[in-house]
C-alpha cells in the first residue's frame, strides 16, 4: 500500500518539490483563448478513447468510465418513501458530509492530472463561475452562458427542451436527483454523441450496472437556480460563514446553515443544467461537472484565505445523518484504479506550504469579464 501511494504521489507531483514552486493557474470558462477551450476539450474527449483501467471492478470501457464509476461509488446507498421518492442519503458517501468539499478538491486534481499526462493536456482545470450568468450581475438566463457554446464550450440543452423539475410531497429533494434523468439528449456540441456505460444512480444494491450505451442529457431549469446562483444574494452569504461546518453545510442551504433554503451554490449548478447533471450519482458524466466542482473549489480557497486558521479548518459528520465526526485523519475513499485513498489533511491547503500533501495550484480570479 504505501508503494502505490509513493508512485501515485511522484505521479501528480511531478517535477513540484514541497511548497509549491510553479502552481497549475485555473482559469474561468470564459478566460481562455479559443485553442485554450478547444486543447481542454480535446482532452477530455481522449479520456473516452483510452480503456479504462478499473474494468476488473466496475462494467467500464473508458478512462472517463473509471471517473465516473468511482463518483457513483463514493456516492453510496440512498434512502426512499413508500412512493419511491428520494428522501435522504446514506453514508459515509461523500455528499451533506465533512469530506464533501476535500473529497471533489482530490477528484478535481487526480482528474485535472490525467488529462495533462495520458492526454497531453498543457493546461489547468478551467471552472465555471455561474454567477457571472445570471441577473444579479448583469448576465441574461442561466441558459444563455457561454459555456453552452455548441462551438466554443460544451453543447446546450436537451433537443426537446425542458421539462418542469418539482418537490415531491413530504420530501425535500427535487425529481430527477435518482433514477432516470429527466430531460433529452443534448444535439449539439462536443459531447452529443457520446454513449454513457454506466446506469444512472443509485446502484440498484449498491451494485453498479451498465447498458447497451445512452446518451447525454440535459434538462435546464434557469427559474429554480437564478437566486441560488447569484454571488451577492448567496455566494457572499456563505463566504461570509466562519464556522466550517456551517461553511460547508451553507453549500446545500442546509438546516441551520444559515443560508436562505433552496439548490445552494451545490445543487443549483447541478439541477440549473439537469438531466445527467442533476443525477446525485451520476452526475459526473456530464463533463460540465469538473468546470461547476472547480467553481466551488474556488469558493472554498476563497474561504480559506480570510485567514490562516481556514486553511486546516475540518470537521463535519462522516454519514449524512449527522452522526460521525470527520477529523484531518478521515480518509477521502477513492477507487485504486484512480487514486489511492488518503488523509483529508494531503489537499487543504492548495499550495501544499507544509509539505504533508502534493497540491499546486491558484485560481485566477475573473475581473473585468
Amino acid at each position: 500500500m504505501k508503494q502505490i501511494i509513493l508512485s501515485f504521489l511522484l505521479y501528480v507531483i511531478g517535477s513540484w518539490a514541497a511548497g509549491c514552486g510553479e502552481p497549475r493557474v485555473r482559469k474561468e470558462w470564459r478566460a481562455l483563448s479559443p485553442s485554450e477551450k478547444s486543447a481542454y476539450i480535446s482532452a477530455v474527449n481522449c479520456l473516452w478513447t483510452l480503456p479504462a483501467k478499473g474494468s476488473a471492478v466496475f462494467p467500464v470501457e473508458t478512462r472517463h468510465d473509471d471517473f465516473a464509476a468511482m463518483h457513483v461509488n463514493a456516492t453510496g446507498p440512498a434512502a426512499f418513501n413508500s412512493q419511491g421518492d428520494l428522501i435522504g442519503l446514506l453514508g459515509p458517501g461523500i455528499h451533506q458530509v465533512g469530506v464533501f468539499l476535500p473529497w471533489h478538491r482530490y477528484l478535481l486534481w487526480v482528474y485535472e492530472t490525467a488529462l495533462k499526462e495520458e492526454c497531453g493536456y498543457q493546461g489547468a482545470q478551467p471552472y465555471w463561475d455561474w454567477s457571472l450568468d445570471v441577473p444579479e450581475n448583469g448576465g441574461a438566463q442561466f441558459n444563455a452562458s457561454p459555456i453552452f457554446d455548441p462551438v466554443t464550450g460544451f453543447g446546450g440543452n436537451g433537443a426537446n427542451g425542458s421539462v418542469p423539475v418539482t418537490i415531491p410531497p413530504g420530501t425535500t429533494f427535487p425529481t430527477g436527483l435518482a433514477g432516470t434523468p429527466l430531460g433529452s439528449c443534448i444535439d449539439d456540441g462536443p459531447f452529443a454523441n457520446k454513449l454513457l456505460v454506466l446506469d444512472p444512480g443509485p446502484p440498484p444494491d449498491g451494485i453498479l450496472t451498465a447498458g447497451t450505451g445512452r446518451c447525454l442529457k440535459r434538462n435546464f431549469q434557469p427559474g429554480l437556480v437564478d437566486g441560488a446562483l447569484a454571488w451577492n444574494a448567496n455566494v457572499e452569504l456563505v463566504l461570509n460563514l466562519t464556522a466550517y461546518v456551517n461553511f460547508t453545510r451553507g453549500f446545500d442551504a442546509l438546516t441551520g446553515s444559515g443560508i436562505p433554503s433552496g439548490p445552494g451554490i451545490h445543487g443549483g449548478g447541478h439541477i440549473g443544467v439537469g438531466g445527467e447533471m442533476a443525477n446525485v450519482w451520476s452526475s459526473i458524466n456530464d463533463p460540465l461537472f469538473y468546470l461547476h466542482h472547480g467553481n466551488l473549489d474556488r469558493i472554498w480557497a476563497l474561504w480559506q484565505k480570510k485567514s490562516p486558521e481556514n486553511i486546516y479548518a475540518h470537521g463535519g459528520p462522516i454519514y449524512p445523518n449527522g452522526t460521525g465526526v470527520t477529523t484531518l485523519d478521515s480518509l477521502m475513499y477513492m477507487s485504486e484504479f484512480v487514486a489511492p485513498s488518503l488523509p483529508i489533511r494531503t489537499v487543504q491547503d492548495t499550495l501544499n506550504r507544509n509539505g504533508e500533501g502534493f497540491l499546486c495550484y491558484v485560481y485566477e480570479e475573473v475581473y473585468g469579464l
